[in-house]
């Protein structure tokens, strides 16, 4: 019994030494599991950081490019259209032959006016959810203002409901954005032209692109008729836009 005894405690020792390398074993395999996971979060932390270092200048980089673009055109003055010395004249020409449509008599007020006497003060179009005042813009040496924040009306042409072409412009990337979307006008899409006394609305007969120095949308029509004029492509400005309406129905206010 004492040599059964002496062997069982013989295996007692024998399987006491591999429990314990099996708990080694499982400790060791913890702490490289907690290291690993350890380099991986600091990884994952490195490069979210780096991610974030870049997204923030890559922002701040596209920020100043888009306000020295603002800046240079605010200081320099854009003009719409941009026209050279030989188109400046071509549009003077255009311009003297729309002086006879200016109307320069004064409105009796809470009178129905005749169509034409009243310039427009407000322009809307619902189908972009246009709303904006409209001042008048007189050419200068054959070159046209656009209005900031505001529709323009090319002062020499005729006012809402007069025949002939009404001329319309406003700024599609900058300082309002007025026309940034009447490309998005198709033919039957309804423009109305407010003015003191009465209310004038248009309809879109189609669009096209033209280049800056082609006048020819600004030739004179019979029909009551408005062209509005925006620059295209959206922040380059290469092109302008046009889109054409006319008159469908008028009313007193």
């Amino acid at each position: 019994r004492q040599d059964s005894g002496g062997g069982e405690r013989g295996g007692e020792g024998v399987g006491e030494p591999s429990r314990q390398s099996s708990e080694v074993r499982s400790t060791v395999s913890g702490l490289v599991y907690l290291i690993t996971m350890n380099r991986a979060k600091t990884l994952m932390k490195r490069v979210f950081s780096a991610l974030g270092t870049v997204m923030v200048v890559a922002g701040a980089g596209l920020l100043t490019y888009v306000l020295v673009q603002y800046h240079n055109q605010s200081s320099t003055g854009t003009k719409s259209p941009h026209w050279s010395a030989a188109q400046a004249k071509k549009g003077k020409e255009i311009a003297a032959q729309f002086a006879k449509h200016q109307v320069v008599k004064v409105p009796v007020l809470n009178k129905r006016v005749d169509a034409g006497v009243e310039p427009a003060v407000r322009m809307i179009i619902p189908r972009i959810g246009l709303d904006a005042p409209v001042v008048q813009t007189p050419p200068v040496n054959g070159v046209w203002d656009v209005a900031d924040w505001r529709v323009g009306h090319l002062s020499t042409t005729p006012n809402p409901g007069a025949p002939g072409n009404a001329a319309f412009s406003a700024h599609d990337d900058i300082k309002g954005e007025i026309f940034k979307r009447v490309n998005e006008l198709t033919p039957g899409s309804q423009i109305i032209l407010k003015t003191m006394h009465g209310s004038f609305t248009y309809i879109v007969t189609g669009q096209q692109v033209v280049d800056p120095s082609n006048t020819a949308p600004l030739n004179p029509t019979k029909a009551s008729t408005i062209t509005l004029i925006s620059c295209t492509p959206y922040w380059i400005d290469t092109q302008r836009l046009i889109v054409k309406a006319v008159l469908k129905t008028s009313s007193a206010t």
